[in-house]
């Protein structure tokens, strides 16, 4: 499974601009899905400058995995042109994915005007932590706290 999570993040978020998000079949949320062989992976999420959402990962359409996340903009007041860049910005951690760091990608990352880091305490089986983005003046733009866990019958 942590493999094709891993795949799943690089393929998606790899071009986060160019990120295809759909309405659900109901239209009550914002879908981004990836599939392969046996395996899905769907993030579900509904709002914009504050998001709540859930992500599970699927293999034979059962459930294995799922992470429940909220949070977004401190400063509701953004402009939306930065609003895109800084989820532009934390989408590109997660297309830096690895094995070992296959939840939100890599603790810290970096450009010329922010700064990502990552707090995550557990194991991809049972977890937590909070993401932050912060303006290379130290002031805090973003932050979204998430869990998850192995889904368990």
């Amino acid at each position: 499974m942590i493999p094709f999570l891993v795949e799943a993040n690089q393929f998606l978020y790899r071009f986060p601009d160019n990120l295809i998000i759909r309405d659900t079949a109901n239209g009550d949320m914002k879908l981004i899905e990836y599939s392969r062989d046996d395996y899905i992976y769907r993030n579900y999420f509904v709002g914009y400058r504050q998001v709540n959402g859930t992500i599970v990962v699927l293999i034979n359409n059962e459930p294995v995995w799922i992470m429940a996340y909220e949070g977004g903009m401190t400063d509701l007041d953004l402009p939306a042109d930065d609003i895109r860049k800084i989820f532009s910005f934390v989408r590109q951690n997660l297309a830096r994915a690895t094995v070992v760091e296959a939840i939100r990608g890599p603790s810290e990352f970096h450009n010329d005007r922010l700064d990502y880091q990552n707090r995550f305490f557990g194991t991809i089986h049972k977890f937590n932590g909070t993401e932050t983005v912060m303006l290379k003046n130290q002031q805090l733009v973003y932050s979204l706290n998430y869990t998850g866990n192995d889904v368990i019958f």
